[in-house]
């Protein structure tokens, strides 16, 4: 075995750096490291790049890769929650339209029907309005909110029954108008048959009037 160095002699200086290099790339290992996560550090604070060594390009340009393809999913994300949201306020309003045109439909179609068979066919329109209502909105899913949509429907029930009211009440009154109009036509026929006599009646009287005239014109002769 070789005698042990002395520390001052040149074989002991020559063995002391040769361990200086052998340390040395863990040594600039470790500083690399510590540059890049610096690096990173900076990017995401100030968005300025500044690559100090080469030997982190890569890693720079794999960290610009997968932001790049965060971005883009956020935006694929952005797009399809905006169309959804889009779909759900479209659906929402056509489908209240449609509960609009049921409901004004039940109020045309009895319009014009007796009382009776207009409460009786309001009765079957709104059940089978609600019923189609019911299950559209179950088709619908969670795109309309259900208290929103329960509170729209009262709202409409409530208009329509207030038409309906309405409704019956013009019918009441053009009911009335119409029996007054029917005893007033009889009156007028009443009226005319009078006046009939009355004519009847003095054309009797003026052909009296002429008899009388010319028994009185050959008595006086």
């Amino acid at each position: 075995s070789e005698p042990a160095a002395a520390p001052g002699s040149p074989e002991g200086e020559e063995k002391l750096a040769g361990k200086g290099k052998s340390s040395g790339p863990s040594a600039r290992k470790g500083k690399g490291q510590i540059e890049k996560r610096k690096l990173r550090e900076k990017r995401r604070s100030t968005g300025v790049v500044n690559i100090p060594a080469a030997e982190s390009l890569d890693e720079y340009e794999d960290d610009e890769a997968g932001q790049k393809e965060r971005k883009k999913e956020d935006a694929i994300t952005q797009q399809n929650t905006i169309q959804n949201e889009s779909s759900s306020g479209d659906t929402s309003g056509s489908y209240l339209l449609q509960v609009m045109f049921h409901l004004l439909f039940a109020f045309c179609s009895t319009a014009n029907a007796p009382e009776d068979d207009a409460s009786n066919r309001y009765s079957r329109t709104d059940r089978t309005t609600y019923s189609r209502y019911s299950r559209d909105a179950n088709s619908s899913g969670s795109s309309i909110p259900s208290n929103a949509l329960e509170k729209r429907i009262e709202e409409l029930e409530r208009e329509l029954a207030k038409e309906r009211q309405e409704n019956v009440r013009l019918m009441k009154m053009t009911q009335d108008k119409e029996e007054l109009i029917g005893k007033l036509k009889e009156e007028i026929d009443l009226l005319n048959r009078d006046l009939d006599d009355i004519e009847d009646e003095n054309e009797q009287l003026k052909q009296e009037n002429k008899t009388l005239l010319k028994v009185v014109g050959q008595l006086t002769r």
